[in-house]
């Protein structure tokens, strides 16, 4: 009897979060990433090598949000288009790992640039400019596509898995496990710590530099305020990636390695519920990114609030011109 309630409890409460708590992130997220990308794509900030970064990463969370999200959502709701679906299902991981993939590695490559930006070598901040920065973005993005081709041998919806799309056997979920551990956690992760720590180091060793210099040249090493914000919003991009990939790295550390241990009925509902859980949580990072850059990116609010001025000023004046031609249609001017 526990193992069919542990069965009922798990089920009602995925399919719950699935329907409900999915389609939230989903919906926010989709329109988080699309003021994003028209933030970022102003010609005044494009320019920026960090925003570029930033801005192509937000592309790529569009896409994990629509093959995630959303068809995850359909899922509480019993429909699951990779059910039986031999092509769909290792094509529906591939990108949302390699999307996944590269947005991380995108954030990295901000980090850094902001690392390099805040440093007092002059040398170093002049390293990275328009040209490399998107040398670089090229190779993150060939290497995420080729990072993952195993997954179209690894996973498949057939009679071995039940129908289900998931890894076919254990070997091929050790190696998802460890390509996911490997390009998706802990090593982008432990990047973006590291250099976050060097933006850190880097800020207070320029303030401290600044008091013991005279005024004139002090302002030259000084920091500009831009450059600033962006840091600032890395850093708490950072934290946020680092608190929701944590729960999943685990957990898929854990089935993997567990995999051919025998378990009650009980347990394995239990660990699934943990995994769609933990799915739901990766899945704040990208929903959430537009919150994070409004809540400590300064310039990030003043062109929001310019967006949504001019659509503002775009309103009255369509209402206007409808007002106008109503009038104009209800008194034509020969009647006069």
């Amino acid at each position: 009897m526990g193992g069919i309630a542990s069965s009922r409890l798990a089920t009602i409460g995925i399919s719950a979060m699935n329907r409900y708590g999915i389609l939230f992130l989903g919906i926010i997220g989709i329109w988080g990433n699309l003021l994003n990308v028209y933030i970022f794509s102003r010609p005044h900030l494009r320019r920026n090598t960090c925003v570029l970064c930033l801005l192509i990463s937000s592309f790529l969370n569009l896409i994990i949000l629509i093959f995630g999200v959303f068809l995850r959502c359909l899922m509480g709701y019993n429909i699951d288009l990779t059910y039986n679906a031999s092509i769909f299902c290792p094509m529906r991981y591939y990108l949302i790992y390699v999307c996944q993939s590269g947005s991380l590695w995108l954030i990295v490559l901000a980090c850094v640039d902001r690392y390099l930006s805040s440093s007092l070598n002059i040398i170093h901040r002049q390293w990275m400019n328009r040209k490399r920065t998107n040398r670089i973005i090229l190779f993150i993005l060939i290497f995420s596509l080729l990072c993952y081709v195993e997954v179209f041998y690894c996973f498949e919806a057939s009679f071995i898995t039940n129908g289900y799309c998931k890894t076919k056997d254990k070997y091929c979920s050790y190696i998802d496990t460890a390509s996911y551990l490997i390009f998706n956690s802990f090593l982008p992760s432990s990047l973006m710590l590291g250099f976050g720590a060097g933006m850190l180091i880097n800020i207070k060793r320029s303030y401290q530099r600044i008091g013991q210099l005279p005024s004139y040249i002090g302002s030259i090493n000084k920091i500009n305020r831009r450059d600033k914000q962006l840091i600032s919003m890395l850093l708490l991009q950072v934290a946020l990636i680092g608190i929701c990939m944590f729960p999943i790295s685990i957990i898929k550390f854990y089935l993997s390695i567990t995999i051919s241990i025998e378990k009650a009925n009980e347990q394995i509902y239990n660990e699934y519920f943990a995994y769609q859980l933990s799915v739901a949580i990766s899945y704040i990072n990208p929903s959430g990114m537009f919150f994070v850059h409004t809540l400590r990116g300064k310039l990030f609010r003043t062109e929001l609030i310019r967006l949504f001025n001019r659509l503002k000023y775009h309103s009255h004046r369509n209402l206007l011109c409808r007002r106008i031609s109503q009038i104009m249609w209800a008194h034509p001017i020969n009647r006069f």
